[in-house]
């Protein structure tokens, strides 16, 4: 260029852009010092820019989940804590069991540590079903699973396990009856003094009468001068597990008793009747050593025939697995889709139960209806099915027990027409005495029993069940799945079979009639009892084997605590890991910025005054004029 241009200061141009650029560097090197940050912009690293995002997103999910563990751990921590309580309480318990079992011990200690023992059962009820964490009960079995029944009043059920999600449609094929002891010795005055109590019947003095049921005997105390009503009334306070009441007949009083439980497991006896009352009442028991269920009461008076013997029976329901295949993958093996499960494939059986209990030993082994549905055996195919398929595992069903008193025999039921109901949304009903149930020669209308129609009267028969896993799920990790699942298990006192309870609204019949002066009872339960020697006995296995039910929950417990606090070292190094892996991606180099700050300051200054020099440059054309 030659000196003497001026329209064009080339110079300062180039001076200026250099300045420029050298300050642009400055206000990057100013923003990177000034927020730590290499990154600041997409522009300063897009790909950097994208996985730091990606690493921060994870480093956040790492920092919740830890959080998320440690929430765990407490609420871990709080049931744990009460088991420790609840391991207290079983143990007393057992203690008391193996007291009652020494010999030197008379009927009224016994009862006062029956009283104790029945307190503490309370107790493990009120812990299992009052612990809660941030208002979640823990114990009482919503945690592990929920059993939902469309009509409770067929049939209800709780989750006590790890179940599979499904749906079925349960039918009550037969209702279990229960035991019915009569007495065959009439209250009357046989001294003449005007009175009928205990002593025209040979008693004396206090005596007490022992009643079995479930392999347990309570004792209950009498007076020489009680009358009918006295016993009755001292056998109903004493919670037993059975119902007495008065039956007249022929202008006699008798005692009668039944079971308040359905089932051959709750078959009434009377242990070693050590004063003789149970042989002076006539009751002889209707336990299945006992006289035959046929035998009148009152021998040879076939006018009596309703005042007789009878054992608990079986009760047997039949499932069919309903569940919608699209909802849950529950589809047999071989079989493509929903629309190719057939209607047998579904029917998961009939399964039969002591009682009207139904637990996992029950609803492990499928029967098959034989005999015109007299006789039951064993199917093999589908219990072998069953167990595989996980179906019915981890609940227990129970039947409503006023469907076991006074209807009995559902198995006789008709559909009002000439088939069954063969649709997978009820399970087969099998054909039948037209119009209702039948129990030995008495039959009764269903519409008359529930004073309903007899198409709304079969609610009666079958009922939807619904089962859903609830175990708590704790989100350990910061994508998805990274979950850990917690089974706090139902540690109420009838999951430890500390005691039974009735379901239903309690009403009691002697086989054919609501008892005279029998009490309705909307709850009941048949405690574990220790109020004789081998009660007591046999009590001890029981605590035995709650104490291992509350081991294992709260071992279980203990491990899924160690594998949370495991987890919180994981993430915190996972944590500390991705941190730094984001720092070297994302946070500037100080030392460094710092030196190309420092080279940018100078490069500034010199640009500034070299365009100075650049401006004055034309100016020495005047040196010529």
């Amino acid at each position: 260029m030659g000196i003497g241009i001026i329209n064009h200061n080339v110079s300062a141009l180039n001076a200026f852009r250099s300045l420029n650029n050298t300050d642009k560097s400055l206000s990057k090197n100013l923003e990177r010092l000034s927020s730590g940050l290499r990154v600041n912009r997409a522009s300063d690293d897009a790909a950097g820019l994208a996985v730091s995002e990606k690493m921060r997103g994870q480093i956040n999910g790492l920092d919740q989940a830890v959080r998320n563990a440690e929430d765990g751990i407490s609420m871990i921590q709080t049931a744990e804590g009460v088991m420790d309580t609840m391991h207290s309480i079983v143990h007393r318990m057992r203690n008391l069991a193996v007291q009652s079992a020494n010999d030197n011990y008379t009927t009224y200690d016994r009862q006062r540590l029956q009283k104790e023992v029945d307190e503490l059962i309370d107790e493990v009820d009120r812990i299992g079903n009052y612990t809660e964490f941030n208002t979640k009960k823990l114990l009482d079995g919503s945690t592990v699973g929920r059993a939902n029944s469309l009509d409770k009043k067929v049939l209800n059920a709780d989750v006590v396990g790890r179940v599979v999600n499904a749906d079925y449609s349960v039918t009550v094929v037969r209702a279990g009856e229960a035991s019915n002891v009569h007495g065959s010795v009439a209250f009357q005055d046989n001294n003449g003094d005007g009175l009928a109590d205990l002593r025209d019947l040979g008693m004396s003095g206090n005596v007490e009468l022992q009643v079995s049921l479930d392999g347990y005997t309570r004792a209950v105390g009498f007076n020489e001068e009680d009358n009918i009503n006295d016993i009755v009334r001292k056998i109903n306070s004493s919670d037993l597990g059975i119902q007495a009441g008065v039956h007249s007949f022929e202008g006699k009083d008798y005692l009668t008793m039944t079971s308040r439980h359905s089932g051959s497991r709750f078959n009434i006896s009377f242990g070693q009747d050590p004063d003789g009352v149970a042989i002076a009442l006539g009751l002889t028991g209707g336990n299945r050593n006992s006289v035959d269920s046929t035998s009148l009461a009152i021998s040879g008076n076939v006018n009596a025939e309703w005042l007789k013997f009878n054992s608990g029976t079986n009760t047997i329901i039949s499932v069919v697995n309903i569940t919608d295949q699209r909802l849950f993958p529950t589809i047999p093996p071989g079989i493509a889709d929903e629309t190719q499960i057939t209607t047998s494939q579904r029917i998961l059986g009939r399964f039969v139960s002591d009682s009207d209990i139904f637990t996992e030993k029950e609803l492990s082994t499928a029967y098959v209806a034989a005999n015109n549905d007299l006789s039951f055996t064993i199917d093999n195919t589908r219990t072998s099915q069953l167990r595989d398929s996980g179906l019915l595992r981890g609940v227990k069903l129970r039947v409503d027990e006023d469907i076991d008193f006074g209807t009995a025999d559902i198995a006789t039921y008709s559909t009002w027409g000439s088939s069954s109901v063969t649709n997978y949304h009820f399970a087969t009903i099998p054909q039948g005495v037209e119009g209702g149930l039948k129990r030995g020669n008495n039959e009764f209308v269903i519409a008359q029993l529930v004073n309903n129609t007899a198409q709304e009267a079969t609610s009666l028969l079958s009922v939807r069940l619904s089962v859903r896993d609830a175990r708590q799920v704790f989100h350990i990790g910061a994508n998805e799945g990274q979950t850990l699942t917690v089974d706090f298990g139902n540690l109420t006192a009838e999951s430890l079979g500390l005691k039974v309870g009735l379901y239903g609204a309690g009403n009691t019949f002697d086989g054919v009639d609501r008892l005279d002066n029998g009490s309705i009872s909307q709850k009941l339960q048949l405690n574990v009892s220790i109020e004789t020697q081998q009660s007591a006995e046999t009590a001890i296995t029981v605590f035995n084997d709650a104490l291992n039910i509350v081991s294992e929950a709260r071992a279980k417990l203990g491990a899924y605590q160690n594998s949370l606090e495991k987890s919180v070292d994981y993430l915190n190094i996972a944590y500390e890991n991705q941190v730094a892996s984001e720092s070297r991606i994302r946070d500037v180099d100080m030392a460094k910025e710092m030196t190309e700050f420092t080279r940018n300051q100078i490069l500034t200054q010199s640009g500034t005054a070299m365009l100075a020099q650049a401006n004055v440059k034309p100016q020495t054309i005047l040196s010529l004029l």
